[in-house]
């Protein structure tokens, strides 16, 4: 295999592995790092509403996160990396007492920068299913590393689970460096070729 090929196959591999990482989901609330305002109690901790359950019966499954009544409770989650948000799920408790999330804000940060924001909502169910209430914001793929969601007034916020998907993370400094230099290497042996 001549020196041209093999450099043209390297440099078509590459690119086809960027494009494959790139179409991944980018960031969930799922598995991050979450905190809310205060405990309900110590079974209704923050990490109840990013553990992959979307099941809204707080008696159940004990699997909702709960705040302590009091005025802009919130509850968040910080992602590994900063990502193009698409869309933000959140889905509320479905065993009752449902309505104590009216009105409450989704907010989507970049380090202390609110980026997005969807202020005094209703909570209005767009997905469903046993024991699943959710209802969905599209962010049109503002880049974030953080979401929240808090209480507009004073009750008690409970979440069953919060999402954050991206089919486009932000690409990583080191791949298009390498990509740069991949395609400058290559455009640099043309020339060395054309002029001998």
């Amino acid at each position: 295999m001549n020196l041209r090929l093999s450099t043209s196959l390297l440099l078509a591999t590459s690119l086809a592995i960027i494009a494959v990482a790139q179409v991944d989901v980018a960031a969930s609330a799922n598995g991050g790092i979450a905190s809310q305002s205060s405990d309900y109690s110590s079974i209704s901790t923050a990490d109840k509403a990013n553990d992959g359950d979307r099941q809204g019966n707080y008696s159940a499954a004990n699997n909702i996160a709960h705040t302590g009544f009091e005025s802009g409770a919130f509850w968040e989650s910080s992602f590994a990396t900063a990502a193009a948000i698409d869309t933000v799920n959140v889905f509320n408790r479905t065993d009752g007492f449902g309505e104590r999330i009216n009105p409450f804000n989704v907010i989507l940060y970049l380090g202390l920068t609110e980026v997005y924001s969807a202020t005094n909502q209703t909570f209005i169910p767009t997905i469903t299913g046993p024991q699943i209430s959710g209802m969905s914001f599209m962010t049109n793929g503002v880049i974030a590393d953080r979401v929240r969601i808090q209480l507009a007034g004073s009750n008690y916020l409970q979440l069953a689970e919060v999402e954050a998907f991206s089919s486009r993370p932000v690409p990583e400094p080191a791949s298009i460096a390498a990509l740069g230099m991949g395609a400058f290497a290559l455009m640099r042996r043309r020339k060395a070729r054309t002029a001998a």
